[in-house]
């Protein structure tokens, strides 16, 4: 076998092998026998079949069989004798083979990017961590928010408006102009003022009005509507109010506390576990707000051309969980009119940010001598059973299954990584606000 390797860029390679004719004859002669015993062709007996028959009727799927035999047997040895190691599929580039002649095939792959950091060039960063903190005013809120959830809708018994916070009961008819709508009639609709539930219109047309009042408003629908008769149109709604309903929410007590499930003895319990919720999704903010500028940092360490099949993969690994995530919220992709391609330009830089920034990653993790121990892996499986509440064994179970180990020791890698540069860092607290007006002035800049 013979291997020629020839540098295309800086991050791509094209590898060109020779496998010699007694070769490609073995592996030929090898394909013909098994086809010469397991195929029928009509006038000969199972197994007669002469060889310039068989290439008559067979000598495409031959050569095909013969082809990934030759390419399986020599590819992994071939990348070895190169001591080049792709970073994706490299594309296979060759003829069918031929009795009595050479067999060259072509692979053409992407490499990993030489380049180098100073060894302090990753130490001292400068990171801003956001003020986050579980105050009284926002326990106090959450508290709010599960007696709002509890409220008992009383009817008003005295005349008086409707105001923020009351639920207002409406019959209703929507018009086109003067035109009723069809379906566009309903009756005893709950409209509650204040929570957002309804267009802004209609709440603001029922704000103040009293039992017997007729408010009109006015709502304009986007042409994407889910409703094909009110889409694309300003839709005129006739309402009549007919009731007024006032919340009632509970006492704030140790009853109201129990009353969640018997997971709370006492109210000052439950205050205790809505501050842990509270510190533990400000940790994980802070957390990704360092995270994210560390690599901000990170990747400006390494000049060097990227990899064109990484930023490919990022691109299509971002289209499809975008597409994924339109999906669940309830929206048809197609029916949104969205283009693939469209997108992957539209995130096609940051895709490229990722990709540089996962680059220098994994040459400060080499640097650093990060590794992945059996005891980490185990850690992330706690972590996760403790977010999914499925048991860590039934978790590793399905990642050995779908053979999703790599990616999940990737990841631990990553993030040990780093910490470990987070380690070397200085961080300073800042208010949150501030921070965000900085990261937005920042991305303004980026664009322009």
């Amino acid at each position: 076998m013979k291997v020629n390797v020839e540098e295309l860029s800086q991050v791509q390679r094209r590898v060109t092998v020779e496998l010699p004719a007694k070769e490609v004859d073995k592996i030929l002669n090898k394909v013909y026998n098994k086809l010469k015993n397991s195929v029928k062709i009509k006038g000969f007996r199972p197994g007669k079949a002469p060889r310039p028959i068989l290439e008559r009727y067979y000598g495409d799927q031959a050569a095909s069989e013969a082809s990934q035999e030759l390419l399986g047997g020599s590819y992994a040895e071939a990348l070895k004798e190169s001591g080049i190691e792709p970073v994706a599929q490299p594309d296979f580039d060759f003829d069918p083979p031929k009795a009595g002649e050479d067999f060259v095939y072509k692979l053409t792959f992407d490499v990993p990017p030489e380049f180098e950091i100073a060894e302090d060039a990753y130490k001292g960063f400068e990171l801003k961590e956001p003020k986050l903190e579980a105050t009284e005013e926002e326990i106090a809120s959450r508290l709010d928010q599960l007696a709002e959830r509890q409220a008992v809708l009383v009817p008003v018994e005295e005349e008086r408006p409707a105001a923020i916070g009351d639920v207002v009961v409406v019959d209703y008819q929507a018009f086109d102009g003067d035109e009723p709508l069809d379906g566009g009639t309903a009756e005893n609709v709950e409209v509650d003022l204040g929570a957002n539930k309804s267009q802004q219109e209609i709440e603001v047309a029922l704000v103040k009005a009293k039992v017997g009042d007729t408010p009109e408003a006015t709502v304009h629908f986007e042409d994407d509507h889910p409703n094909k008769s009110m889409a694309g149109k300003d839709v005129r709604f006739a309402m009549t109010v007919k009731g007024l309903k006032s919340k009632v929410k509970p006492e704030m007590d140790d009853d109201f506390a129990r009353s969640l499930g018997g997971e709370f003895e006492t109210l000052d319990a439950l205050k205790e576990r809505i501050k842990a919720d509270l510190e533990k999704m400000y940790q994980e903010q802070k957390d990704q707000e360092l995270r994210r500028q560390i690599l901000d940092q990170v990747r400006e360490l390494g000049e060097f051309e990227l990899p064109t099949s990484l930023v490919e993969g990022e691109l299509e690994d971002m289209v499809k969980d975008f597409m994924q995530r339109l999906s669940q919220s309830g929206m048809d992709p197609a029916t949104a009119g969205l283009d693939p391609m469209k997108l992957a330009d539209d995130f096609r830089p940051e895709a490229e940010k990722k990709v540089r920034a996962g680059i220098v990653l994994g040459k400060i993790t080499e640097m650093e001598g990060v590794q992945v121990s059996d005891e980490d892996i185990d850690a992330e499986f706690e972590k996760m059973s403790e977010r999914t509440g499925q048991p860590a064994k039934a978790l590793r179970d399905i990642y050995n299954k779908n053979n999703a180990m790599p990616s999940l020791t990737a990841h631990i890698l990553e993030e040990k990584t780093l910490q470990a540069i987070k380690a070397g860092a200085t961080i300073t607290q800042v208010d949150s606000a501030e921070l965000a007006a900085e990261k937005s002035t920042a991305e303004g800049e980026n664009d322009s």
